[in-house]
């Protein structure tokens, strides 16, 4: 296996990984803007056309573009037993420590995402927590926090 080799920062981009934006930017709210480096809240359908007009011109110049949703999709799919490994981290990474959420999050993936790519454009997206079933705890940092200001609560990741 060859590493990468770069030769010239002005040759022909031959391949690119992108990702058209999808449902994340409704999850975005204005309390997470600056942590997120938008300025606002920015509108998805325009989003996705700026989108396919950039992944156009790079077609037109010969680029082949690959989408991230796909390649996830194409390696759990090769791997099934990776599905579990990659939401175990998912949920990690999203500051998710207790039993009782990553359980919750876990069973309304499965549950509701059973399609591969639909599980990776989920995990892309992120999970409001007022939709997750079962999402009433009686925890003592649900009673006393806003659901939304909840480590990760609101979306995740």
């Amino acid at each position: 296996m060859q590493g990468v080799n770069v030769k010239s920062e002005i040759g022909n981009l031959k391949k690119v990984i992108l990702h058209r934006p999808g449902d994340e930017l409704l999850n975005l709210t204005p309390n997470t803007l600056e942590e997120l480096l938008f300025d606002d809240i920015p509108f998805l359908e325009v989003a996705q056309a700026e989108h396919d007009a950039f992944a156009d011109i790079l077609r037109g110049e010969g680029t082949e573009v690959v989408y991230l949703e796909d390649l996830m999709t194409e390696v759990i799919d090769a791997n099934p037993e990776l599905r579990e490994q990659f939401l175990d981290q998912w949920i990690f990474e999203a500051g998710i420590r207790t039993d009782i959420y990553k359980n919750i999050i876990k069973d309304y993936i499965n549950a509701e995402y059973a399609g591969t790519k639909d599980m990776v454009m989920k995990t892309m997206a992120g999970i409001n927590l007022q939709e997750l079933p079962g999402s009433d705890t009686h925890l003592l940092v649900d009673m006393v926090s806003d659901r939304c200001k909840l480590p990760a609560a609101c979306t995740y990741p």
